[in-house]
């Protein structure tokens, strides 16, 4: 049983845009709301990019990449509040990290496709 629990993140891991939209077909078919619905699957998946990420980097280029993500992250997290701060709005932390995490599903869904892609490049020559 633990086994198949495992085989199932590594699936949603090595194929997250299957996870997005497993995630984002239940969600609609519990709240009927496809906005709600697709910020639900942007939440409950980012995780899986990120991951996805971080193994492709150490496939493809042997690349360790854990520790310069985890900084990249916080970087752009102090840029989103500086930018709350400058622009006079109260900083509001749950705010920031909405904006974090929906930034980071659209970038490390990028990077992911062109990991990807790079990957069966340097397989194929």
């Amino acid at each position: 049983m633990v086994n198949f629990i495992v085989y199932i993140f590594a699936f949603l891991i090595t194929i997250p845009m299957i996870a997005t939209a497993l995630v984002y077909f239940i969600s609609l078919k519990l709240q009927r709301i496809k906005k709600k619905a697709f910020h639900t699957a942007v939440n409950w998946t980012t995780i899986f990019y990120v991951i996805a990420v971080i193994i492709l980097f150490q496939i493809n280029f042997s690349i360790k990449s854990t520790g310069y993500i985890l900084i990249f992250i916080l970087g752009v997290l102090t840029i989103i509040i500086l930018y709350q701060w400058k622009v006079g709005v109260e900083i509001e932390l749950k705010k920031a990290f909405r904006v974090l995490w929906r930034f980071c599903f659209l970038l490390f869904l990028l990077i992911y496709i062109l990991l990807v892609c790079i990957g069966i490049i340097m397989r194929i020559f």
